[in-house]
């Protein structure tokens, strides 16, 4: 199919952080294959992306085709009660996977009643450790659960779906800002690729684009949309449609600065934000509906 890109899954182990459970490495083995895995026009069910309204903070969850589930943040301690409501709404009661990109507290807050209440799998972490109560709390919420712990790796990928590609671009475990240090993951599914840059800054975006493709249909803005992210290099590299802003209502920080919205207009970028309600998305690999807005097909 003219402009698919197969992808091969490199073998390698994630690296424990505090990691015991002998069938949590076998399920984190990549998947080796003599050949790349190519994309083809099959169709194997859609895969659903909700970009929640947590306040100000950050929570997106994804259902891959095959029905694994994985959350990537949690937005701050009291939106927490708000994703389990909303994961009960569509049939979830356990969580294959967490991504915590970063011990901020309006990303892992959330995350400290979640692990409380609901059945997870496993909990990939970029390895930065920090000195606040929130941080400590969630640390010993899963390790009281006894929920393997992962600190993953730049270039890896996390195998929760075949058919679908969900690489690590940025872990930045040894960099001293929490910010810095995000997770930052590229998803592939078919012809869609979703780019989600956590709390990644400039400088993390300019390390990003010197390793890796970034070119991506579905752009989650970086640091909820603050001007120390979504530089104009790295929107003329990427070439998203869609660009969504996770933000609250009249937040403190300003965000979203309006020299990143005005950035993203200038180039014709449709733009989303969590703070009114939940943008919902949905792809069959080869179109992506948006809330209510309708069929949109990927041009590439």
């Amino acid at each position: 199919m003219k402009g698919m890109r197969s992808i091969l899954l490199l073998v390698s182990v994630l690296l424990c952080f505090s990691l015991n459970s002998a069938s949590a490495k076998r399920y984190m083995m990549s998947i080796h294959t003599a050949s790349p895995i190519h994309m083809q026009r099959q169709h194997f069910g859609k895969m659903k992306v909700s970009f929640l309204k947590v306040g100000q903070g950050d929570a997106t969850l994804i259902i891959l085709p095959n029905g694994q589930t994985m959350l990537i943040d949690g937005g701050p301690y009291e939106a927490g009660e708000v994703i389990i409501q909303k994961l009960i709404e569509k049939g979830i009661n356990h969580l294959d996977a967490i991504v915590s990109t970063h011990p901020d507290m309006d990303h892992i807050g959330g995350l400290i009643p979640i692990v409380e209440q609901m059945p997870v799998s496993l909990i990939l972490d970029s390895g930065k450790t920090y000195s606040s109560f929130t941080y400590h709390t969630y640390r010993n919420h899963i390790k009281k659960r006894g929920i393997p712990f992962v600190s993953v790796k730049e270039g890896q990928y996390i195998p929760l779906d075949p058919h679908v590609s969900i690489q690590v671009l940025n872990n930045g475990k040894s960099k001293d800002e929490n910010n810095e240090s995000s997770i930052v993951l590229k998803v592939r599914y078919g012809k869609a690729d979703f780019l989600l840059m956590g709390d990644a800054d400039v400088r993390t975006e300019t390390e990003i684009l010197k390793q890796f493709d970034v070119h991506a249909d579905i752009l989650k803005v970086g640091h909820h949309g603050s001007y120390t992210s979504t530089s104009e290099m790295f929107l003329k590299k990427v070439e998203p449609q869609f660009a969504i802003l996770s933000y609250g209502s009249k937040n403190p920080y300003g965000h979203p600065h309006q020299s990143v919205v005005r950035r993203l207009k200038q180039h014709g970028i449709m733009m989303y934000g969590t703070n009114r309600r939940t943008v919902e998305m949905e792809t069959d690999g080869e179109h992506i509906t948006i809330g209510s807005s309708g069929l949109m097909p990927l041009l590439k």
